[in-house]
C-alpha cells in the first residue's frame, strides 16, 4: 500500500458530554488522506487539538455532525473561525472553494453562522459555507481527487423521535480509498444490528451511554466482524478508570480493540 493509500484517524475529543474533565475533551474526529480532511463531529477545542498535532485545517473538504448535542458541536464556530483565521495568517486557500457542514438541525448552523458574523471582519471569507441537513442516505461523495470518499447517514434512536418528524440523530458509514469506516455518533444498542456493517475495516463506537462488555456482546450476536474495534466517547466508568477498560477492552474483543484517547493518531 502506498502512503497516499492510508486513512489517518485522529481522535481530537475522547469524552462524552460531562463536566469538564482533565486531559479529554469532547467528541471529535478527523479522517485524514492526502487529498482531504473530513470532520466527525465538532466537540470544545477540536481545531486548537488538530491544529496543535498538525493537521492542515485548509485540507477541510467536509464537516459531518451526527446530532446537536453540545458535545457533538460545541467547537464548531471555532473551527471554522480557525479555518478562516488561516486563510489570512498563512496566505493560502482552502483546497475546496466550498466547504459543506452538514447538520441535523439546520437551525443550529445558522446560529452558528449568525455568531460568527460579529467577529472579524463580519466573517467575510475567500471561500463559500454551506450547510445542509442530514437525513438518510448518500450525504458527500466525492470523486478521485477526494479518494472517491462517501458519507452515508443512517438514522438512530438516541434522540426521541415522533413518527412523521425528521430525525435528529445519525450514525456515519464512511468507505474512502477502498475502505469502510463506521462512526457510531450517540446510538441505541438496537441499532447496531441494521446501521453498523457486517465488516468494516474500523467501528468506532460511543460508551458515554454504555458498558463495554454490552456492546462486545451485541456486536458478536450481531455477527458483525470489524477488524478493528475503537471505542470513543467515554462516560466515567472509562474515564475514571482507563487501565482497566484498556484490560476489559482485550477481554472481550481481543487485539483488535481499543480505547481511545485525546491526540490519538490510529492508521486504517
Amino acid at each position: 500500500m502506498k502512503p497516499e493509500d492510508k486513512i489517518k484517524v485522529h481522535i481530537l475529543g475522547s469524552c462524552s458530554g460531562t463536566e469538564p474533565y482533565e486531559g479529554r475533551h469532547h467528541t471529535s474526529v478527523a479522517l485524514e488522506t492526502e487529498k482531504g480532511l473530513y470532520w466527525l463531529d465538532a466537540g470544545e477545542c477540536c481545531s486548537y487539538t488538530a491544529y496543535l498535532m498538525g493537521l492542515d485545517l485548509l485540507k477541510t473538504k467536509g464537516i459531518f455532525i451526527s446530532h446537536c448535542h453540545m458535545d457533538h458541536m460545541g467547537g464548531l464556530g471555532k473551527l471554522l473561525w480557525d479555518i478562516r483565521k488561516l486563510t489570512v495568517v498563512e496566505s493560502r486557500k482552502l483546497l475546496a472553494d466550498n466547504l459543506p457542514v452538514y447538520v441535523p438541525y439546520e437551525e443550529s448552523y445558522q446560529a452558528v453562522m449568525q455568531l460568527l458574523a460579529h467577529t472579524e471582519d463580519d466573517f467575510k471569507c475567500p471561500y463559500t459555507h454551506e450547510g445542509r441537513g442530514v437525513q438518510d442516505g448518500i450525504l458527500y461523495a466525492g470523486g478521485d481527487d477526494e479518494d472517491g470518499i462517501t458519507v452515508e447517514a443512517v438514522h438512530n434512536h438516541h434522540l426521541k423521535h415522533e413518527e412523521g418528524t425528521p430525525w435528529r440523530s445519525f450514525s456515519f458509514r464512511i468507505r474512502m480509498l477502498g475502505k469502510t469506516i463506521f462512526y457510531s455518533g450517540d446510538t441505541e444498542r438496537e441499532d447496531l444490528e441494521h446501521t453498523v456493517p457486517d465488516d468494516c475495516d474500523l467501528l468506532m463506537i460511543e460508551t458515554g451511554h454504555h458498558q463495554i462488555e454490552q456492546i462486545c456482546n451485541c456486536l458478536k450476536a450481531y455477527g458483525k466482524k470489524p477488524k478493528q474495534l475503537l471505542f470513543i466517547h467515554h462516560g466515567v466508568k472509562i474515564l475514571n478508570n482507563p487501565n482497566w477498560a484498556e484490560e476489559e477492552v482485550k477481554r472481550q474483543w481481543g487485539t483488535g480493540g481499543m480505547i481511545s484517547h485525546d491526540r490519538m493518531t490510529l492508521t486504517v
